[in-house]
């Protein structure tokens, strides 16, 4: 085999190698409530990623608008949808803005974290 030819197989195999390392992170992909939107008072958030998530090791942080955390339960994947992230809510959430800092680990124990608001309305 040439050198040019070692060259771009080797080439290839690092774009191969690197895109699955990429792809291999939960993602965010939508949450009920959803960001950037008002809505009645939930009784769970429901956050559903790309791949499945390990509950134990998952969940949010939920906070009104002043800062003040709100007390949630643990975090639970749905029976049939181990990608749906569930964690239910202790009380009854006031008329206001919120926002919600998840934390994810994957199957394969990759580790993610994001933040999204949503608004409950009057």
């Amino acid at each position: 085999m040439s050198k040019k030819a070692r060259i771009a197989v080797a080439s290839i195999a690092v774009m191969v190698l690197t895109l699955g390392i990429a792809q291999a992170h939960p993602e965010f992909q939508s949450a009920e409530p959803a960001a950037g939107k008002s809505s009645a008072p939930p009784k769970q958030i429901r956050i559903l990623f790309n791949e499945s998530v390990i509950p134990q090791f998952s969940g949010i942080e939920l906070k009104d608008q002043s800062g003040k955390a709100i007390a949630v339960g643990k975090a639970t994947t749905d029976p049939t949808n181990k990608k749906l992230m569930i964690v239910p809510l202790k009380d009854q959430l006031a008329p206001g803005d919120y926002k919600v800092e998840w934390h994810a680990v994957s199957d394969d124990t990759h580790k993610v974290k994001g933040s999204y608001s949503f608004g409950v309305a009057k």
